[in-house]
């Protein structure tokens, strides 16, 4: 159970690890930098410890439920990326909502300026798609399963 347990928290971390390098990239900020350097901290000290635990009781190991793990990963990709759609479409719709970012034309119609929908949050956008798609049906297929049969 406490391999499972690390399993669990190092595939969390990796998940934010990713998160923050998507950060990174996207804002230069020198806090995700410092994030990152913390998750890659973790991560190396839980690899070693799952590889101690290994090579001490293999047992351990092949008792780990890896369904029950992936599920868990699956449902926190999934909840992040949803984080990162939802986000993203409220800032785009108050971009829309700002009056510096339209003009009425001469039927008083809004025409929006360019550059309401930013490259990068279209690009995020449209990319995590499928893998919002993949992993969040997996997701939920499971927690179907756990529902009408008790288990993963």
């Amino acid at each position: 159970m406490f391999v499972t347990a690390l399993l669990i928290t190092l595939s969390f971390s990796f998940c934010l690890q990713i998160f923050v390098i998507v950060q990174y990239l996207a804002t230069k900020g020198m806090t995700y930098y410092k994030i990152f350097l913390g998750t890659f901290i973790i991560n190396t000290i839980l690899m070693v410890t799952i590889s101690v635990f290994a090579f001490r009781d293999p047992a351990s190991i092949y008792r780990v439920n890896m369904k029950f793990v992936l599920w868990m990963l699956s449902g926190f990709i999934t909840f992040i990326i949803l984080f990162i759609k939802i986000s993203t479409l409220i800032k785009i719709h108050r971009r829309a909502k700002d009056p510096e970012n339209y003009t009425i034309n001469f039927f008083g119609k809004k025409v929006y300026e360019q550059g309401i929908i930013k490259k990068h949050e279209f690009f995020m956008f449209v990319i995590t798609m499928p893998i919002f798609l993949f992993v969040g049906s997996y997701f939920i297929a499971r927690l179907i399963n756990i529902i009408l049969y008790g288990h993963i």
